[in-house]
């Protein structure tokens, strides 16, 4: 650990986050939205966000719920096989949508609409060209015979080179990256970065099947190896300007997470991600980096200018709690009831 005893950075952004819908928009916003400037909200609602009308209504509920200066929520379009590539051009001309995003069916939360043919998606990878807009892969391969810890390299080796392939000027960003090989794809690949999680930097799969399924560990992409761990710890806090936050923190009621035998995979890490960050940039004597993978790496990336204002992070011992609630609805939080040495000074 270090000898910092206060931090100040430009404010975070969070650049892959799950604010959902309805009752639990409303229960997770304020912890959600509490710190970070920029974020790119995932469209895999119920009904997905694949048209501009769509994207419009959504970011306008999710400002009004937010109801901070500060922050600006972007939006990627769900990609599907039959997309109206009319709307999807008007979309991206207007800076509607930020890029699309590309949910292999079958991988994660309401993917059922996500494609099954990646040549069929090609019409709308031409237009993220002509816009210079980024495509976002949820890079997992979920295919019969495919073992759940290699559903990300099966993606690579399979699907994303194809795309690079066909397309080595799109730009393109492996999202919450799981494992050494992916996070060694990006570092050695032109166009490709990647964002990562806290949970992929503290957990393994001991942590998840250790004798029972921990729901509140249970996410997609799974938690792997230790070398994996290792490795995105290593590139995260390196100050490689092709890693950069993205929480991927994922809400889910804790009845879909406990006590049930088809566990929804998520970890809510909103309300200490931060926080998180900070300690383990610490724990790699690595603090000095933490702005540039917080607060700069991403917004250059996505061509947008870093937030105006800072926050101040001190070192001071607090607990995290255990739920965020509001109403009937019970969230379990990542790290509830334990103790963090770093904390936001508001």
């Amino acid at each position: 650990m270090s000898h910092f005893k206060k931090l100040i950075i430009i404010r975070p952004d969070d650049w892959h986050v799950h604010l959902r819908e309805g009752e639990l928009l409303k229960c997770v916003i304020k912890s959600s939205t509490r710190v970070i400037g920029k974020c790119i909200v995932m469209p895999n609602l119920n009904i997905p966000i694949t048209t501009s009308s769509l994207c419009e209504k959504y970011k306008k509920e999710i400002k009004e719920l937010a109801g901070t200066d500060y922050f600006k929520p972007y939006i990627p379009c769900y990609l599907t096989e039959n997309l109206n590539l009319n709307d999807f051009n008007f979309a991206l001309q207007e800076n509607i949508f930020i890029g699309a995003k590309l949910y292999p069916s079958g991988a994660t939360t309401n993917s059922n609409y996500g494609i099954n043919n990646i040549e069929n998606t090609f019409p709308a990878l031409e237009l993220l060209i002509k816009h210079n807009k980024p495509l976002l892969i949820h890079g997992e391969k979920n295919a019969e015979g495919i073992n759940l810890f290699d559903r990300e390299k099966e993606f690579i080796d399979n699907d994303l080179s194809k795309i690079i392939s066909k397309f080595p000027s799109l730009k393109i960003v492996l999202e919450h990256v799981s494992s050494k090989y992916g996070a060694d794809f990006i570092n050695n690949t032109n166009n490709l970065v990647g964002t990562i999680t806290p949970h992929h930097m503290l957990l393994t799969k001991k942590d998840v099947f250790n004798g029972y399924i921990n729901g509140h560990h249970y996410c997609m992409p799974i938690v792997k190896e230790e070398e994996d761990l290792l490795a995105l710890r290593e590139y995260a806090c390196s100050g490689n300007d092709k890693f950069f936050i993205g929480t991927d923190s994922a809400p889910h009621k804790i009845q879909h997470k406990e006590g049930i035998e088809n566990i929804k995979p998520g970890i809510f890490s909103a309300p200490c991600s931060i926080e998180l960050y900070t300690e383990i940039f610490d724990q790699e004597k690595s603090l000095h980096n933490l702005e540039k993978f917080t607060s700069i790496n991403g917004s250059k990336f996505y061509g947008l200018k870093p937030n105006y204002d800072k926050i101040v992070l001190v070192k001071n011992e607090w607990i995290v709690d255990k739920y965020t609630t509001q109403g009937n609805i019970k969230i379990k939080n990542f790290f509830g009831g334990r103790k963090l040495n770093w904390q936001i000074k508001y």
